[in-house]
């Protein structure tokens, strides 16, 4: 049985995430005497779910100023959706400027990436990725030219994954992903827009189609200041002594 005050609790930090979402960033909200007032519960409910609510990164509490509400952040399951998805489901246009775009043999750890032969055809593309024209992210992508005949730079201002599907049936079941924090370059922070001291979430990606295929490698840069990464954990096995031999679906979320 779950503890009987968690209910409310739960209906509490519901009701409290309601009137964050139709605030904007940098709003104050009411104090928690009037909150409670509002909510017809006890104060020390509303201390709690505003708590829960600063935890999940919605609140800020500012000592002797007041409780006020932070930029949303995007949260970034690890599962196969586009960046395009991700700035709409925020309210934001999406956007992409493409700021490299080179074809030629691929080296011999681009090789080992792709599963294919040193000197192999490839096509490796930068594009800055942005929402409502906030630059979001830095991804550079690199697919087997033989996957992609006659991709140009001229098809990557929108999602890559549905020119993939439409053009070329091309369709990602599987990725495995890497992630890391990254204090960025100075190149880095002058295209993402950051201010001083803030990192990079660095993720690094190898997609593959239903066949186990490798489709493509990216190398993908999100700023530290926008986006949260949640996953979920599944197929946990439990080994020797309770330990846990499981793995996480490790698919990213993105748009290549």
């Amino acid at each position: 049985m779950p503890d009987r005050d968690e209910s409310p609790r739960a209906a509490v930090r519901a009701r409290l995430r309601a009137i964050v979402a139709e605030g904007r960033p940098g709003d104050r909200l009411p104090g928690e005497r009037d909150l409670a007032n509002r909510l017809g519960v006890a104060r020390m409910t509303v201390r709690h779910a505003m708590d829960g609510l600063i935890a999940e990164g919605l609140l800020e509490r500012r000592h002797g100023s007041g409780t006020y509400v932070l930029p949303r952040p995007v949260v970034r399951f690890l599962g196969l959706t586009s960046f395009s998805h991700d700035m709409r489901e925020r309210g934001l246009a999406p956007g992409s400027r493409l700021l490299a775009f080179a074809e030629g043999p691929a080296d011999a750890e681009t090789a080992t990436r792709l599963r294919v032969e040193p000197g192999a055809g490839v096509v490796t593309f930068t594009r800055l990725r942005s929402g409502s024209g906030r630059p979001m992210a830095l991804e550079t992508t690199t697919i087997p030219r033989a996957l992609v005949p006659g991709l140009g730079a001229d098809d990557l201002d929108g999602s890559l994954y549905e020119v993939l599907a439409r053009r070329y049936g091309v369709v990602p079941a599987s990725a495995t992903v890497t992630i890391e924090a990254e204090l960025p370059d100075a190149a880095t922070c002058g295209l993402l827009d950051l201010p001083p001291g803030i990192g990079c979430l660095r993720l690094r990606m190898v997609d593959r189609d239903a066949r186990g295929r490798v489709i493509m490698a990216a190398d993908c840069r999100y700023r530290g200041d926008e986006y949260h990464l949640s996953a979920s954990v599944t197929d946990v096995a439990i080994g020797p002594a309770g330990s846990r031999e499981g793995a996480t679906s490790s698919r990213p979320r993105r748009d290549g």
